[in-house]
C-alpha cells in the first residue's frame, strides 16, 4: 500500500493515550529555584503546561504537580509554543 499524503496509515499509528483536561498547579524545579507553572491536561506518558514564555528551560528537568497529592516527575521538554509547553514523563506515572 503506498501513502502519498505523508499521513500514517490509521492500522499502522501508536495509538495516543488518552489526556484530561485540568487545571492545577505546579512547580518547575531549576536547580534552587522553583517556578510557577498551571498544568493544562495530563495524560500516563506527559503533560501541557503553561508557564511564562521568558523563562528558559531545560531540555530536561523536574515538574511537581499539586493534584489530590503532590507528584514529582522527572520530564523532558518535547515542544514550545508561547506560553504552553508540552513535557514526556521520564519516570513512571500514575
Amino acid at each position: 500500500m503506498s501513502v502519498t499524503t505523508g499521513e500514517v496509515p490509521q492500522a499502522d499509528a501508536a495509538p495516543r493515550p488518552k489526556r484530561h483536561r485540568v487545571v492545577q498547579q505546579g512547580r518547575i524545579v531549576l536547580g534552587s529555584r522553583m517556578v510557577p507553572c498551571v498544568v493544562r491536561d495530563l495524560s500516563r506518558s506527559g503533560a501541557k503546561v503553561r508557564v511564562a514564555p521568558e523563562i528558559a528551560l531545560p531540555e530536561r528537568f523536574e515538574l511537581v504537580i499539586a493534584a489530590h497529592d503532590l507528584r514529582i516527575h522527572n520530564v523532558g521538554l518535547r515542544w514550545r509554543r508561547g506560553e504552553f509547553i508540552g513535557v514526556v514523563f521520564v519516570d513512571p506515572c500514575f
